[in-house]
């Protein structure tokens, strides 16, 4: 059971805001100083990816980290 939440959490949840985040996003076509949204959504799912790749470890690999 870890081991398919342990996916779910470090795979599943990047993916899934990847790729429903990016097309309507991409609807919206407005900018942030200058900024597309689409870019200010991509370097935004780079925190949302690293925090869940955290939580995994925190939550999972703690007694295996050496």
């Amino acid at each position: 059971m870890t081991r398919i939440l342990r996916l779910a959490v470090g795979l599943g949840l990047p993916v899934v805001a990847t790729l429903a985040t990016i097309p309507f996003v991409s609807l919206v076509g407005k900018t942030f100083f200058g900024v597309p949204t689409v870019i200010v959504a991509l370097g935004s799912l780079f925190f949302i990816v690293s925090g869940s790749m955290a939580a995994c470890r925190a939550l999972f690999d703690r007694d295996e980290a050496g």
